[in-house]
């Protein structure tokens, strides 16, 4: 191995370390020197590492002769599918795998399945939030189309009153107009008959004088 490369993975060694015992600090409020950080600590450290199954290799190497890539994957994996907690919480009489998936039993890691079960909860927690906001979305929806089927329901009574409306309208126009076509017509009658009725009257009013003429000179 060159020179540049034992430089690189004591340099990424060092890092690991560190943020292995920052870890632990963050998570348990315990100080562990980062050169006395181990992968697979003794009961008395006092804390212990929970893993997901995918990640159960990692507690299987020493950070001492670990490759540059363990010491990668540690970091990136660091509070995720890693984590350090409490030896007491390695007990696995505490956990009760009965009702549980097959795949959860086997997820147990070094008696602890911790680390998958809070990324289950975090999953979990995160597709709960998503289903509230696509309800809350729903429920939206459901009220807006209540209330546009509500004004469209009201937009069609409207046009059906003036629709009974504009009916009746039209039909009274329909009889005044009759109605007045026939006081027209009548009016017509009327002033024809006066017409004709005037030059008989004359002619009748003319006779009678003459015949009370020819009355007096007799």
């Amino acid at each position: 191995m060159s020179k540049s490369s034992n430089e690189r993975r004591f340099k990424l060694r060092k890092q690991c370390r560190e943020a292995l015992a920052a870890h632990i600090y963050d998570r348990l409020r315990l100080v562990v020197a980062p050169e006395r950080v181990r992968l697979q600590p003794r009961p008395e450290d006092g804390y212990a590492w929970s893993v997901a199954r995918t990640n159960a290799n990692l507690l299987k190497s020493s950070l001492s002769s670990g490759s540059t890539r363990l010491y990668q994957v540690i970091c990136r994996e660091l509070g995720h599918s890693l984590e350090a907690v409490n030896p007491q919480s390695l007990d696995t009489s505490q956990f009760d795998t009965g009702d549980l998936p097959e795949d959860f039993s086997e997820g147990i890691v070094d008696g602890s399945f911790a680390a998958e079960i809070r990324e289950l909860k975090a999953t979990n927690s995160r597709t709960e939030e998503e289903l509230g906001r696509t309800r809350s979305r729903l429920d939206d929806c459901l009220r807006q189309n209540h209330t546009l089927r509500t004004e469209a329901n009201e937009l069609r009574h409207d046009i059906q009153m003036l629709g009974s409306q504009n009916k009746d309208l039209h039909d009274e126009l329909v009889q005044k107009t009759m109605g007045i076509a026939g006081a027209i017509q009548t009016l017509s009658s009327l002033e024809t008959e006066r017409i004709e009725i005037t030059p008989d009257t004359h002619g009748t009013q003319s006779s009678a004088i003459g015949m009370l003429s020819v009355a007096g000179e007799v």
